[in-house]
């Protein structure tokens, strides 16, 4: 062996190898030396890093840790598989349940926005559709309206044009008989009667009596084709005027074409004149005003 150093035997300092009698040190570990710990000390373990023994590595160097064995499985049995198909299949059902309720919502909401859009939709059409027959029904009326006033008017002209051509006749026809000519008779003047009433019928002035009544009679039929449909509050206009046309067509029918003797004439006339006059006022009294102005209407 070789003689001990200095460093062998300096005070303090201690032989850490280990020694035959100490037995199995590598079984225990490694302990640091001295040094080891002072120099790591001083450096702050700077440049070192302490090593960690990976999971799983045996406790102790040098040794190795049984093999660990796989554990071992146990069968399910026939009610564990059951009951985990079973917890599947509600999985499933569940995650199926909530994609249609989800998806139902959404079809729902959908078919509540579409009868929406569609409920107004039919509330403007319905309310354009009332629209248009209140003002359709609006046009019919003062139409009705307007058709009465023109009839009123051709028969009040009529009526009026009739009765001065009835007056004029029956006078020349009483001084043809009785004698008597004035300014308006005299001009058809004749030894008989029959004679002055021709003079009388074939005068521009009668004709343009008889041509003005059957030009207002011609347009009185057009417009009373017209007037088969009153409007209720025209009802009473309607129901007085066909109770009045056949009396105008009697009256102006003795204007255009008298006929009978000077007697039964001149009552006729008489009562015609009476009976039509009083009927075309009454009538005047019944038609009702237009609902809309000619003004309104044409704005």
């Amino acid at each position: 062996m070789c003689p001990n150093t200095e460093n062998d035997h300096a005070p303090g300092s201690q032989d850490t190898r280990p020694k035959a009698s100490t037995g199995r040190v590598f079984e225990v570990g490694y302990v640091p030396h001295e040094r080891d710990a002072a120099q790591a000390d001083a450096t702050g373990g700077a440049g070192r890093e302490e090593t960690k023994a990976p999971a799983g590595t045996p406790p102790f160097p040098g040794t190795s840790s049984p093999a660990a064995k796989p554990e071992e499985k146990k069968p399910l049995s026939e009610a564990e598989r059951k009951h985990r198909r079973r917890t599947r299949v509600v999985a499933v059902v569940i995650a199926a349940v909530v994609a249609l309720l989800g998806g139902g919502y959404a079809v729902v909401s959908h078919n509540e926005q579409v009868a929406h859009e569609e409920a107004v939709a039919r509330k403007k059409a319905a309310e354009k559709k009332r629209q248009e027959e209140q003002a359709e029904a609006i046009r019919v009326h003062d139409e009705y309206v307007s058709n009465l006033n023109k009839v009123y008017m051709y028969m009040m002209g009529g009526a009026v044009t009739s009765e001065t051509a009835c007056n004029l006749t029956s006078g020349v026809w009483h001084d043809a008989i009785f004698g008597g000519w004035d300014d308006e008779t005299s001009p058809y003047q004749a030894s008989d009667f029959n004679d002055a009433l021709k003079k009388l019928y074939e005068s521009e002035k009668y004709q343009g009596y008889v041509s003005g009544i059957e030009d207002g009679n011609d347009k009185i039929d057009d417009i009373m084709r017209d007037l088969t449909d009153p409007p209720s509050d025209c009802e009473s206009a309607y129901e007085t005027l066909q109770d009045l046309y056949p009396e105008y067509q009697s009256f102006a029918s003795l204007a255009t074409d008298p006929s009978g003797s000077y007697t039964t004439y001149t009552q006729k006339f008489e009562d015609a004149d009476s009976t039509v006059s009083s009927k075309i006022q009454l009538l005047g009294t019944q038609i009702p005003d237009p609902i809309q102005s000619d003004d309104s209407s044409s704005s």
